[in-house]
């Protein structure tokens, strides 16, 4: 009787040690995920900074709400934007969110083309945006390549 207690207290060590050891490696991959995390977040907020502190009078930029302006006036602390001709609107420096370049005048690279361009006619046949407004393509109706 003395021997089953001895070998079941054993056994229960040897579990408490293995549930001890995969809660320890638990805990250190949670530590190593966090420190990724908090390092990358401070890489973020550094980029930002040094963005805004680039900041200086006839910049470019975006804010944060996605408006474009060129900076007129700015202090440590504010910028004024001109967001149109003759309209200023005086933002907090956090609100900078990118610098533009100055080869994109709108502030967006343009990826679509605007409305009422065509694109090259990549296929016969093929169904496009509605250009007319009444339901049609603005395409000639070339039905040559379905087969009955």
């Amino acid at each position: 009787m003395g021997t089953q207690i001895l070998a079941a207290a054993a056994a229960a060590t040897k579990s408490s040690t293995g549930s001890n050891s995969s809660l320890l490696i638990i805990i250190v991959i949670f530590a190593v995920m966090m420190y990724f995390m908090f390092r990358s977040q401070r890489r973020r907020q550094r980029a930002t900074q040094d963005t805004q502190r680039q900041v200086v009078d006839g910049s470019r930029v975006r804010t944060t709400f996605g408006v474009f302006g060129t900076v007129v006036e700015s202090d440590d602390r504010n910028v004024m934007l001109e967001v149109a001709p003759g309209i200023r609107i005086k933002m907090l420096r956090q609100a900078i969110a990118a610098v533009v370049p100055d080869d994109e005048p709108d502030g967006v690279a343009q990826t679509m083309p605007a409305f009422g361009e065509t694109e090259p006619d990549s296929g016969a046949g093929q169904s496009g945006p509605d250009l007319n407004g009444d339901g049609t393509s603005g395409r000639s109706d070339n039905r040559s390549d379905l087969a009955f």
